[in-house]
């Protein structure tokens, strides 16, 4: 809840300030951007949507034929990306039917079947949620690096711990025109907790952004 109020201070400050407003208009565009559209992240901080599913439908189910003719057992490997983050899970053994169960299910993006020389088959899977993972959800924090861009940090704002950099900042207006206790915990560091808070914060510090319209797309990896 403090993202949303944080937002709700910046369009006050933003109307007073009588900065060109058109970047208010882009932030809803710039949300569904996100949530659609291909954005790079490193390994450990992801993005749900940053690789689409490549395969067409019949290589699908020409692995699908192959593990029903087998009728045996695989190793199922999970590897989910999240909108913030990475997991990887092994299943273990699963039957064939089981495996083709976990195929179809709609949020899987990737999948590969391919021998193992040290028993069965392995079967590798790609899911994409829409969500934050549990590791970002406890460390992920928003703030500002030295050169005054929006970055999400592994932790507090520090150098060593930035994972990803999102679009620059005009600091001098930010500063002029927000509260010290607001500007303040962007320099301490925004913790996210869900989607919700993650989107809010990308949003609502856009509108200080500098050529928003081009940086904000094209995030820059650590």
């Amino acid at each position: 809840m403090k993202a949303f109020s944080l937002w709700k201070q910046l369009k006050r400050k933003l109307r007073r300030s009588g900065r060109p407003m058109w970047t208010l208009g882009s932030i809803a565009a710039f949300v569904t951007y996100s949530l659609l559209s291909a954005i790079p992240m490193d390994r450990a901080y992801g993005t749900a949507f940053d690789q689409g599913s490549n395969m067409e439908p019949k290589q699908i189910q020409a692995i699908i034929r192959s593990l029903s003719a087998k009728n045996s057992s695989v190793t199922v490997h999970l590897q989910r990306h999240f909108i913030c983050g990475e997991e990887f899970r092994s299943l273990g053994l699963r039957s064939s039917a089981e495996a083709v169960k976990l195929i179809q299910r709609p949020n899987v993006s990737h999948v590969s079947l391919h021998a193992s020389t040290q028993g069965e088959p392995i079967l590798e899977l790609t899911e994409q949620v829409s969500d934050l993972s549990l590791q970002c959800k406890e460390n992920a924090m928003f703030g500002i690096d030295p050169t005054g861009r929006l970055t999400l940090f592994e932790g507090p704002p520090k150098k060593e711990n930035a994972v990803r950099t999102f679009y620059q900042l005009d600091v001098r207006f930010m500063e002029s025109r927000l509260p010290k206790e607001e500007w303040k915990r962007l320099v301490d560091g925004i913790r996210v907790e869900d989607k919700a808070s993650y989107y809010s914060v990308l949003s609502s510090f856009s509108d200080f952004a500098i050529d928003a319209s081009r940086n904000v797309m094209n995030p820059t990896r650590r």
